[in-house]
């Protein structure tokens, strides 16, 4: 007979699960992981009704049938003004960001889902996130089909069912976005609302000899896509500031005192500094404050690099060893930059974003393992039901460690 081994769940995590006594669980290894689930996938997946995407579907796709009835549009083209582009992004725009906001204000007033630890002011933000990743997307995926398929047209009747079957997936995803709203999924949106946004003002941007002059380049008068640039400068930041809170509603109740306040306030300050040098690009009239800001960005950053040691609870040497590194190489960096004029200054300033952000990242993934314990994230023990013998695990939770 094969060895067996029980698992030991604390109670309070059986409370979040739903799960009772003898059912029977589906358990997942992957990777020197385990993960228990429902064995039934549809229980694992939020429960969408169909007419929640559907009828604002049908609703928008008969407008967009009947604007282009009375526009005698036997065709339409794939991109351009009066196209299946524009059509779809607009329409996939009102309805997603609409069925997500209902979706999101109906979850956090019953108070069953994740939304009930994201602060309602934060909701304007990522509403608005969520808006200008869908748009970025859509003006990159349509672009791409512009260019594999030139001048391309379809009839109205199959051009409305390509804009029923986008409005519909949009409005589906959102709904799935609002009712799993999580800090790790904040992050991501952070993530690509940074990442992507830099990429489409670059490749928009007509100026292709844009690098020689700076970074900041991309959000001054002299590109004609400067707004792409700084709204998602802008965004990022406000996004950024609606993760802190989301983080810390858990993390000040389990750590409370002035350092936690301290790491909080610092990170405003650097989401302020981003959303700030968007609204403040390097135009001539604003050239000094743009430069002020950016050096502030600069100082906090290393302000918590040197006291990440005090102001993070439960710190690991592995984190301290990273964000150390880090800052060496961006010291480093800034020296070479300077004195050796090795660099030029839109390399150092790519560079010097890499790094902060990278280590930024890691910084918001440590506080988000913090802010679950005892919430999402729990110690259990594995025992050898023959032996009795604990194999892995330990009594306290990291927060109780903390107290003692």
């Amino acid at each position: 007979m094969s060895k067996r081994y029980t698992i030991e769940i604390p109670a309070s995590a059986m409370k979040k699960t739903g799960f009772k006594s003898n059912e029977q669980l589906e358990l997942n290894v992957n990777h020197n992981e385990i993960t228990i689930r429902p064995s039934k996938v549809t229980d694992q997946l939020p429960r969408i009704k169909l007419y929640w995407y559907i009828l604002p579907a049908i609703l928008l796709t008969v407008s967009f049938f009947i604007f282009c009835r009375n526009h005698h549009m036997r065709t339409v083209p794939i991109t351009g003004g009066y196209s299946i582009a524009n059509g779809s992004m607009l329409l996939s725009l009102v309805s997603g960001l609409f069925v997500f906001v209902v979706s999101f204000i109906v979850t956090k007033l019953r108070n069953n889902g994740p939304t009930r630890n994201v602060y309602w002011r934060s909701l304007p933000t990522i509403t608005i996130a969520c808006g200008l990743i869908i748009a970025f997307s859509f003006s990159a995926f349509f672009w791409l089909l512009g260019k594999l398929f030139m001048d391309a047209c379809f009839d109205i009747y199959t051009s409305t069912t390509f804009v029923f079957v986008i409005i519909a997936l949009i409005n589906y995803l959102m709904i799935n976005l609002a009712l799993t709203l999580t800090s790790g999924i904040i992050t991501n949106l952070l993530t690509i609302m940074i990442i992507g946004g830099m990429l489409f003002s670059m490749l928009t941007n007509s100026t292709r000899d844009w690098w020689k002059h700076n970074f900041s380049f991309l959000g001054t008068s002299q590109n004609p896509a400067n707004l792409q640039f700084n709204v998602t400068l802008i965004f990022s930041g406000l996004l950024m500031i609606a993760l802190v809170d989301y983080l810390f509603v858990n993390l000040q109740r389990k750590y409370p005192g002035v350092k936690t306040q301290l790491l909080r306030w610092l990170l405003y300050g650097e989401a302020a500094c981003i959303a700030a040098i968007g609204l403040f690009p390097n135009d001539p009239k604003f050239h000094i404050l743009h430069d002020r800001i950016s050096m502030w960005l600069v100082y906090i950053m290393l302000i918590l690099i040197v006291a990440i040691r005090w102001i993070l609870p439960e710190v690991t040497k592995q984190f301290l060893t990273i964000s150390y590194v880090i800052g060496a190489v961006m010291g480093a960096e800034y020296i070479i930059f300077k004195l050796a004029n090795y660099l030029s200054l839109t390399a150092f300033e790519l560079i010097e974003f890499a790094l902060s952000f990278s280590w930024l990242l890691l910084l918001l993934q440590n506080i988000e393992n913090l802010a679950q314990y005892g919430e999402q994230l729990f110690l259990v023990k594995i025992r050898d039901d023959s032996t009795d013998e604990t194999l892995v695990g330990t009594e306290k939770q990291p927060q109780d460690e903390a107290k003692s």
